[in-house]
């Protein structure tokens, strides 16, 4: 893969509150959010991709998804629900408000957390149908942030409010909650590893990673705390978990990215604070693909940077923007089995899904 340079000026911005890093909350920053078409999936003969021809193509623009109008024909439009807002038999918004977190279902299904709407969305691109998890009965969902999917289809959810991290299942029913009570301040991104059967949930407030058993909800292990040295977090917001089991920290404020192994021993670490392409300034959304790439989405930058498991700087895509591959606060980053990449792009209230195109890619 190489490196594409888009010639565009990236903004360097001071740390933001506790608040802002968790909620995504713009903390005085200026971002340009020219107006832009609706985005659709691409079409024609000249698909969006990275890097830029002649260079050989790594990541291709998909599709957007908005919500209930990509889906159910009969619900509104997301511009008349941003007009008018949802009807009294509505109920909360049909559309996203502000997505958070993205995950994939060994289904196949796509659950997406968002904030405001405060429920999960669940799209099936299969059956084209929309449905929502935690907006109902005694496990409602207040702020739900981090969302992870188990191998047997279990749903958790982070909510950053009620201090919880609770699981649901296929159909939306909650099930339980792991932890004890006192054992999250700020949950936030959540990471399963579904070949050894564990969960992991970033305490933000805490400076932690919390490691738990999915068999028995055993605590397992914590990994971290406050600082600056290796191993020691600075306010992380997510996870991600690779084929080998090794963990991958976004540690926002400490501008990088940490690497445990399995056993949460610390492996490796890179980035730091700039306005350069490679370097970080509110590193949130962080995953991995299928040959080992390390992906991390950047608040400050509206982008998301690709790198080598050594952290060498391999791409980066988007800009500040509404149009297509173009991100407004993008947030978490999720990464199928296919290798389809899923952007919450917080500030366009939206879901972007791009394609890595491996090694073979014509």
């Amino acid at each position: 893969m190489r490196i594409t340079r888009h010639h565009h000026a990236h903004r360097l911005v001071a740390a933001a509150t506790y608040a802002a890093i968790v909620t995504g909350a713009a903390a005085g920053i200026l971002h340009a959010a020219p107006g832009g078409k609706d985005d659709k999936p691409a079409k024609g003969p000249a698909p969006l991709v990275w890097p830029l021809p002649p260079d050989k193509p790594r990541v291709k623009f998909l599709a957007t998804y908005h919500g209930a109008a990509d889906f159910n024909a009969k619900k509104p439009g997301r511009w008349k629900t941003a007009l008018l807002g949802n009807s009294p038999d509505q109920g909360p918004s049909d559309t996203f408000v502000k997505p958070y977190a993205v995950a994939v279902a060994p289904s196949g299904l796509v659950y997406v957390s968002d904030t405001v709407a405060r429920r999960v969305f669940v799209i099936d691109r299969e059956k084209r149908k929309l449905s929502f998890i935690g907006d109902r009965g005694n496990a409602t969902l207040t702020k739900p942030v981090g969302i992870a999917v188990d191998g047997v289809g279990t749903v958790w959810v982070a909510d950053a409010t009620l201090k919880r991290v609770l699981a649901y299942a296929p159909d939306g029913t909650f099930t339980t909650a792991i932890g004890k009570e006192g054992d999250f301040d700020t949950p936030s991104g959540l990471a399963v590893d579904r070949s050894r059967k564990v969960l992991y949930v970033v305490d933000a407030s805490r400076h932690q990673v919390i490691a738990f058993s999915l068999v028995d909800g055993t605590r397992l292990r914590t990994i971290g705390r406050r600082g600056g040295e290796t191993g020691e977090f600075n306010f992380p917001t997510n996870v991600a978990v690779d084929a080998l089991g090794r963990l991958y920290v976004a540690d926002t404020l400490n501008f990088r990215v940490q690497v445990f192994d399995e056993h949460g021993a610390f492996v490796r670490m890179f980035g730091t604070l700039g306005d350069a392409p490679g370097t970080f300034n509110r590193p949130k959304g962080i995953a991995v693909d299928s040959e080992g790439h390390i992906y991390v989405a950047d608040t400050a930058f509206d982008n998301f940077q690709i790198f080598d498991s050594e952290g060498q700087l391999l791409l980066f895509v988007g800009h500040g923007g509404a149009d297509s591959g173009q991100f407004l606060l993008p947030a978490g980053l999720f990464i199928d089995e296919r290798d389809q990449i899923f952007v919450a792009d917080q500030g366009n209230s939206r879901v972007q899904v791009f394609q890595y195109l491996r090694g073979d890619a014509k």
